[in-house]
């Protein structure tokens, strides 16, 4: 499994969406305004010096799922101009507990 954590400016956020629908990908975890700066364009802080917001995305995914996620974004990132592209990483997962798991190995 892999888990992909994913920042990029906060307007594109429905364009990422768009891509995780298309990708197949329903589960997250979103975190609305970061401030940093991406590899590529200027900080954004939320200030009047660095105006603007970051928004930052994970997700654990099959290998497959990941691969497609990984391709769909080097195409997005391609089409994109300036400032307005995502920075992805991919780390390799060992193990996951999820809420939805249905497990019992507290012995109860």
């Amino acid at each position: 499994m892999k888990m992909v954590f994913m920042t990029y400016y906060v307007g594109m956020h429905r364009d990422v969406r768009e891509i995780l629908e298309e990708c197949g990908i329903t589960s997250f975890t979103h975190w609305d305004e970061v401030t940093g700066r991406l590899s590529c364009g200027e900080p954004r802080e939320g200030t009047d010096v660095w105006p603007g917001y970051n928004t930052a995305l994970q997700a654990v995914l099959r290998e497959a799922t990941a691969e497609k996620l990984d391709a769909a974004i080097r195409c997005y990132n391609a089409a994109q101009r300036g400032d307005e592209r995502i920075d992805a990483f991919f780390l390799t997962v060992e193990s996951t507990i999820r809420a939805a798991d249905e497990f019992d190995t507290c012995g109860k």
